[in-house]
């Protein structure tokens, strides 16, 4: 029997471009292998010659990953279609309508949407302009500069995430891949989250070093069954 063809939607976090800062690119290498075909795409605006990244509301990045999912199921009406989210990309997954969607995997998802946890949070860089009721600029690690409007915290601080991951789990097959180390999520309560696979991996937020080898490989093992279970 002839294989269905099989595509990996990808929901990157705050701040980054569409490869995650080059994890989503190791995925999609592993993916390869398999003739799997990554989407990958950008919820935010770029300005490479500035080094800004303007970072839109969870509502404005919602419909960009649902015209990715209408676009791609539509496109592909006998495909098997899946979703790997990273840290926050989680939220705009869980937001969206998964019509089509088979499978979501959901990498060191998102918590952080208490406003005095997150200003605790920015403190810690003091080349940072907070100002959750105007324009926050927030200077990265790797030189670039996150501007990020009011309308986004508003949305942010509003987010009940742990109710949109029930949800989600309760409407698609979900796994929640969990960093053990992970040192920009402040270690969340998992046992509120009902009706999700929950795996605990060592690594940081971003598993970096060779505790990306092992999240790749748990990804190729969860996705190497789902493909024989749908020769």
């Amino acid at each position: 029997m002839e294989q269905r063809k099989h595509i990996v939607i990808f929901s990157h976090g705050f701040g980054v471009e569409k490869d995650s800062l080059g994890l989503f690119t190791e995925i999609a290498k592993m993916l390869s292998s398999y003739n799997i075909e990554p989407v990958m795409f950008d919820y935010n605006e770029i300005n490479r010659e500035a080094k800004e990244v303007t970072v839109k509301p969870f509502s404005e990045q919602t419909k960009i990953l649902q015209s990715i999912i209408d676009k791609t199921v539509e496109e592909n009406p006998n495909g098997i279609i899946d979703i790997i989210g990273h840290s926050q990309g989680s939220v705009m997954v869980a937001k969206a309508k998964l019509h089509g969607i088979r499978k979501v995997i959901s990498m060191s998802p998102f918590f952080h949407t208490d406003i005095h946890k997150v200003m605790e949070r920015h403190k810690k860089f003091p080349t940072s302009q907070i100002d959750f009721n105007g324009v926050s600029k927030r200077v990265r690690s790797d030189g670039t500069v996150s501007i990020v409007p009011a309308s986004y915290w508003q949305e942010r601080f509003a987010t009940d995430v742990y109710e949109l991951y029930n949800n989600l789990a309760l409407s698609v097959n979900l796994t929640i891949i969990h960093a053990g180390e992970d040192q920009i999520m402040e270690e969340p309560d998992l046992l509120k989250i009902f009706d999700a696979y929950i795996i605990n991996i060592h690594g940081n937020h971003d598993f970096k070093g060779d505790d990306r080898k092992k999240l790749i490989s748990v990804i190729e093992d969860l996705l190497k069954l789902e493909i024989k279970n749908n020769l």
